[in-house]
């Protein structure tokens, strides 16, 4: 990989990381009322959340 492929590489994983910690954080303070809220919808921000969490690893591993 050139210089301005690393670059890029490291901008775009910079990019990615911010807009993900919020969709991570805000997933997790809506959890956190998940006794006020039905059944699939919990089912769903745990599905969003481990996704997150997922994406978030792969974008730390290859940093």
């Amino acid at each position: 990989m050139t210089s301005d492929q690393d670059e890029q590489l490291r901008k775009l994983r910079h990019d990615i990381s911010n807009p993900l910690a919020a969709m991570l954080a805000e997933t997790q303070l809506l959890l956190m009322k998940a006794d006020s809220l039905d059944e699939e919808t919990v089912g769903s921000l745990r599905e969003i959340e481990s996704l997150a969490r997922r994406m978030r690893e792969i974008l730390q591993a290859r940093s």
